[in-house]
């Protein structure tokens, strides 16, 4: 499906990646990882680095702008170090001490699996089952940050972290090819050639999607879709409480409870790993097939049912960060597919006003609050966490070894500090962020 590029370790150095072996006697792995994954996720020398970052997966778009005001203020920190994997991918490092990266056969699921359960420094990303190749990272962030509480629990939990705040938010979006958006707002406006919802309005005046606008464009069988892992992209959760908003407002379950979508509620219960589509089906065997979460995440997936006839329409899910969506948006157009994706309002900012891609469009979501009152785009409930790592505090628990060792607490808690200030909040707003209140920064958020 996709140009799968081999990148050895003289291209990796090149563009400043450190993949550094932990011991002398390893040699550097080639990689089979999409490019657009490996240049713009691992940034700087992590080895003698004076700040090692763990962002959230989609700060990628502002982190270069947000290191250069950083630098210019505290120009002591000369080496900083910073990776934008999605934080559930994060998590799962800082648990273990450590991480391998190997090669997968893209664009399959890709996830952190251990191998040796008594070995508890390494993870490695696995695909398939094949040993392929790829690159350990044993260094521990100074500062995490995530969109999901539960991850920040985790870590205070293992004695790694006391407390946060909020720093930014962001909004969901439907990205899209601009040769296609008439095409797939016409799908959300039809309500024939779905049958579904007859005579209501697929998109409100401002020409956003509404529930049921959103609702017939992604059950559609005409429409292919680039989805976030549920098990470590932390958007997925924001996306999967938008589907379940979505079906209950469709069906306008506040007024009639009697439809079956209606007993699914909104909550942070998902499919285990492995994310396969025999357990998803499990996970998914008593909820109403009208779900848009049970459509998206297994019906379309696993081309069952209705939804993935006649044109055999699926639900991809990204391997490894939705950064993925946009080359499957433009691989979809080379070949006449409808295709779409959610994702963060910035990102579609991103690739247009940074990656100077015109064709990338965002089909914005309606803000009216949803069934749980939230916004439908969860503009009031995506929130950014920081927090410091507290190292020192985790050298003798359980699978974290000897590698947690204090180190660069004063550039954590200026960067942390940084985050707060109002040059770091207006280049997180240019950049399509929705600033944090006063309040949000000025409040510690105990965990867990």
């Amino acid at each position: 499906m996709h140009n799968q590029k081999m990148l050895k370790a003289v291209a990796t150095s090149a563009i400043g990646l450190s993949l550094l072996a932990s011991t002398a006697s390893e040699a550097l792995w080639e990689q089979f990882l999409p490019e657009t994954e490996i240049i713009t996720q691992f940034h700087g020398d992590p080895e003698d680095a004076d700040l090692r970052l763990f962002m959230a997966g989609n700060q990628f778009v502002v982190m270069d702008n947000l290191i250069a005001e950083f630098k210019k203020q505290h120009p002591k920190y000369e080496e900083i170090y910073y990776v934008t994997i999605p934080p559930g991918k994060e998590l799962r490092w800082i648990q273990q001490g450590g991480a391998e990266w190997k090669a997968a056969d893209f664009p399959n699921v890709q996830e952190l699996d251990k191998v040796d359960p008594t070995d508890p420094s390494t993870w490695i990303m696995v695909t398939t089952g094949a040993e392929g190749a790829g690159f350990k990272m044993l260094n521990m962030p100074d500062v995490y940050t995530t969109v999901a509480r539960g991850h920040m629990n985790q870590l205070a939990n293992a004695g790694l972290v006391n407390e946060t705040f909020t720093y930014t938010h962001n909004q969901l979006a439907v990205m899209a090819d601009a040769s296609q958006e008439a095409t797939l707002r016409a799908i959300a406006d039809d309500d024939c050639g779905t049958c579904l919802f007859p005579g209501e309005d697929g998109t409100n005046v401002d020409g956003e999607l509404t529930a049921v606008g959103l609702y017939r464009l992604f059950a559609s069988p005409l429409v292919w879709i680039s989805e976030p892992d549920i098990q470590t992209q932390g958007i997925e959760r924001h996306i999967w409480r938008m589907y379940t908003n979505v079906s209950q407002a469709a069906f306008d379950c506040a007024t009639s409870p009697g439809q079956p979508v209606c007993s699914v509620v909104v909550n942070d219960v998902f499919p285990p790993a492995p994310d396969t589509c025999a357990n998803n089906a499990t996970f998914f065997s008593g909820e109403s097939d009208l779900s848009l979460r049970k459509i998206v995440y297994q019906l379309k997936r696993c081309d069952e049912g209705p939804y993935a006839s006649p044109s055999d329409a699926t639900t991809f899910v990204t391997s490894v960060h939705h950064l993925e969506t946009p080359a499957n948006i433009e691989e979809g157009v080379g070949i006449s597919r409808l295709t779409v994706g959610p994702v963060w309002g910035t990102e579609v900012e991103f690739q247009q006003f940074r990656r100077n891609n015109p064709d990338i469009v965002a089909i914005r979501i309606d803000d009216n609050a949803g069934p749980d009152g939230k916004a439908l785009n969860r503009s009031d409930d995506v929130n950014y966490l920081a927090a410091e790592v507290d190292r020192s505090a985790g050298s003798d628990k359980p699978g974290l070894g000897n590698k947690v060792v204090a180190r660069n607490q004063k550039a954590a808690k200026d960067f942390l500090e940084f985050l707060k200030s109002p040059e770091a909040q207006v280049i997180l707003e240019r950049a399509g962020f929705i600033p944090a209140t006063p309040s949000e920064l000025n409040t510690t958020i105990p965990l867990p």
